[in-house]
């Protein structure tokens, strides 16, 4: 007679009970009524399993629950097994389809946890970037300084619309647009990665990039006009210095280190006379060796506030010294090419001054009083409008220039391009060919003159008709 579904098994909960005191382990408890299906005892209790053959006439055995289910729940588990067995479905794969349904299920509801854009930011793109990634916090503080408006939404709601409004402000707040394609770039690579199996295993947390088909809109004529006159202003300052300018700024760094002088000594004068004496220093403020530094070596002024006398290195076997420090700007990328640039006489000068007039000859070259650490990278800026306006140079000309003389000059004596490269912390000599190798204007203008006038072969008289007009 066939058993009912309220009465399953024949295993109750006083036989199973009796079981698990009287039997040895391993030992194994029957159904009368359910075929295969059986509790087994075991060190940590037990389980209820089912021993059937599969769809191929294999014969296999299927842990159903552990001890902890009543024996009519196990039953009512068994013979809905033993249902799908009729129906072709086999238990233990479909138990196993099962237990990978729920962890997928698992993965994405945690995936979906991080779909919030400010926290897969913080939490996995932030640790992500600074671990595989040189220029991880620069690329990190762009995302934030441009994108935090959007970080209380999810990364698949975010529109082009947003990225619009996002361009369209910060472009009217005067933003060049090679800036904004670079900050752009780096949202849009974080969606990218987001959209992608972190281990190749589990599914990505983001679905698909919303935003990865778009791209910034094309520049209006006002906006190629404004790019045109900026690169023409860059043009303009990517020039050999006169020497009527590189007069004016040595007179403005002499004028300076007068007027620091005078003010020095009338500060020692009315009450401060703890302050050193610098009436015998020959550079009594950071800056003008500074400045030298700049001028000499075509160092950004980044690089230079970076500085450690321990970039300092002296080669005993042909007594010379080199400057060896690796570039602020390829330390954001993932080539870091240390620059090795020997030590001239005059720049040894400078460095040699500036140690012998101070208390500590190791650590920062140029550092602050107050921290003893490296000065704030914009502190030359007050410094530097003084010395223009005490030196007459009435020029939007900024310290950055120096860095074009340093090049252009180098170009104009013929030294080859991936020599300058080398010298100057470039990776390859394309931006240097693009920008710098010109031929010097003056000879350029000596080549120019008559041009285009008459043979000077032909006749006089049609030559002076030429001329006069």
């Amino acid at each position: 007679m066939k058993a009912s579904r309220t009465n399953a098994s024949s295993i109750t909960a006083a036989k199973l009970n009796s079981f698990l005191k009287e039997s040895e382990l391993n030992s194994q408890l029957g159904c009368d009524h359910i075929q295969g299906f059986h509790f087994i005892k075991l060190k940590a209790g037990g389980a209820w399993r089912l021993r059937y053959t599969d769809l191929l006439g294999k014969r296999r055995t299927a842990v159903i629950a552990d001890a902890s289910i009543k024996p009519a729940v196990a039953a009512e588990i068994a013979l809905d097994w033993r249902t799908k067995l009729k129906d072709g479905i086999d238990p233990l794969r479909h138990k196993e389809k099962l237990k990978k349904e729920h962890a997928d299920a698992e993965q994405l509801k945690a995936a979906n946890a991080y779909l919030n854009t400010g926290r897969f930011y913080e939490s996995i793109y932030t640790p992500y970037k600074l671990d595989n990634f040189k220029d991880g916090k620069s690329t990190l503080q762009n995302i934030s300084r441009n994108f935090s408006h959007l970080f209380d939404r999810d990364m698949d709601k975010v529109t082009s619309t947003d990225i619009l409004s996002w361009y369209h402000k910060r472009i009217k707040s005067g933003v060049m647009r090679s800036t904004l394609v670079r900050d752009y770039g780096a949202f849009k690579a974080m969606l990218n990665f987001a959209a992608k199996s972190q281990d190749g295993h589990t599914p990505a947390i983001l679905k698909d990039n919303p935003i990865k088909n778009y791209s910034l809109p094309a520049l209006t004529l006002a906006e190629r006009e404004k790019l045109e006159e900026h690169n023409t202003k860059l043009e303009s300052k990517r020039v050999i210095m006169s020497n009527t300018l590189k007069l004016q700024i040595q007179n403005g760094l002499n004028l300076y280190t007068e007027q620091i002088k005078e003010k020095r000594n009338a500060s020692r004068a009315h009450g401060k006379g703890h302050l050193a004496d610098l009436q015998e220093r020959i550079y009594p403020h950071w800056f003008i060796p500074f400045c030298h530094i700049a001028r000499l070596t075509g160092m950004r002024p980044a690089d230079i506030y970076a500085l450690k006398w321990e970039n300092l290195a002296y080669n005993q076997f042909n007594n010379s010294t080199a400057l060896i420090f690796t570039p602020s700007k390829t330390k954001k990328v993932n080539y870091s090419p240390k620059v090795t640039f020997p030590v001239s006489d005059e720049l040894k000068a400078v460095f040699d001054i500036w140690k012998n007039e101070q208390s500590s000859t190791t650590g920062f070259i140029f550092r602050s009083e107050r921290t003893g650490r490296a000065l704030e990278r914009k502190a030359h800026l007050t410094h530097w409008r003084q010395v223009k306006a005490l030196g007459g140079i009435v020029s939007d000309l900024d310290l950055y220039s120096f860095r074009h003389n340093f090049i252009s000059e180098l170009c104009a004596r013929g030294v080859p391009v991936l020599t300058i490269a080398k010298l100057v912390g470039h990776k390859d000599g394309s931006m240097i060919a693009a920008n710098y190798l010109r031929h010097d204007e003056t000879n350029t203008l000596a080549m120019l003159q008559g041009v285009g006038g008459i043979n000077s072969t032909g006749n006089n008289q049609v030559k002076r008709s030429y001329i006069d007009g």
